[in-house]
């Protein structure tokens, strides 16, 4: 029997916003293939509100009555139904996926990348969005949360044979294109129209370190409030040292095989190759003690001109540049 659905649970940093997206702008050459992508509360082209509503969450989930209007939208039996939300892998307990989502009549496809390039990306988004204060090896140490863990909870639910696992390896994909190797997974699908790239750019370097920095002097409220995160994204647009990898030296990456070997030895056993933990990565110093005052002041100057909504929690820091 096909599975009537396909979840695409993650997990995050994994290229999902790119599938989301064409998915979701592809509406009628799914319909054709006899797929649906319900456009049920889509949040960024993705189901980000309905993940959040099965994992109970007190302020972003659904409106009561959600699950008859859910079940309104997929109400033709004929049609097979793909759902993606990397909020899936972490957030949702699998017995309440189950709920919508039944063994038997579901395939997961799950996309896992490798450790110190996953944690890296975590890390900066972490300390962008949040008032995250801890170095990157400190945040290894805080959320060693190996992958194995949450994926045993889906296996338990759902049977290791319904769970298709992808590494999130260029190489390892049609074209080195993710969304080609996801519209596989879908068993093909003709007549899609890839969009063009996202542009969702990592801070790094000093702006990372100064974001870093500013967290000390705010709440998670403040920190988390629109539009500050964004505004911290707008940035990496406007140097190159702003955006992209942030240096990490072979001391981490040694943490980082150290603490997650087994996790990795645990899906090789499952035959998912992430590829080997890099001795280092190149990238922005973070900080770059030779151009730190250069960078603060040019933070400074923008945010001062522009009006950045950061700014009176900026004033808290006794270095801050007037």
């Amino acid at each position: 029997m096909t599975p009537r659905f396909l979840l695409h649970i993650g997990a995050n940093k994994t290229g999902t916003s790119s599938i989301q997206r064409m998915l979701a702008l592809n509406a009628p050459a799914l319909a054709r293939e006899g797929w649906l992508y319900p456009e049920f509360h889509l949040n960024h082209c993705a189901h980000h509100p309905l993940a959040y509503a099965l994992a109970g969450h007190p302020t972003r989930g659904l409106a009561p009555g959600w699950r008859s209007r859910f079940a309104q939208a997929i109400a033709d039996p004929a049609q097979r139904v793909v759902i993606s939300s990397e909020l899936f892998f972490r957030n949702v307990p699998p017995q309440a996926a189950a709920t919508l989502f039944p063994p038997g009549q579901t395939r997961i496809v799950l996309y896992l990348r490798e450790h110190l390039s996953y944690l890296a990306s975590w890390y900066a988004q972490a300390v962008q969005e949040r008032n995250l204060t801890a170095s990157f090896d400190d945040y290894i140490r805080l959320f060693p949360q190996p992958f194995t863990q949450f994926l045993k909870g889906w296996e338990e639910v759902y049977g290791a044979d319904a769970i298709t696992l992808r590494p999130f390896r260029r190489e390892a994909f049609p074209g080195g294109d993710i969304r080609a190797d996801f519209l596989a997974r879908m068993g093909g699908v003709d007549g899609i129209a890839m969009p063009g790239a996202d542009s969702n750019l990592s801070i790094s370097g000093n702006l990372l370190f100064f974001k870093r920095l500013l967290n000390h002097v705010m709440s998670y409220e403040e920190a988390h409030a629109h539009p500050i995160p964004d505004e911290f994204g707008a940035y990496a647009e406007l140097r190159e040292s702003f955006r992209g990898r942030f240096e990490t030296g072979p001391d981490t990456a040694a943490l980082v095989a150290h603490l997650f070997g087994p996790d990795r030895a645990a899906l090789g056993g499952r035959g998912l190759d992430l590829g080997p933990v890099p001795e280092r990565v190149a990238g922005r110093p973070c900080p770059n003690p030779d151009t730190l005052q250069d960078e603060v002041a040019l933070i400074a100057r923008v945010a001062h001109e522009t009006g950045k909504a950061f700014l009176p929690y900026a004033r808290r820091l006794p270095v801050w540049p007037e």
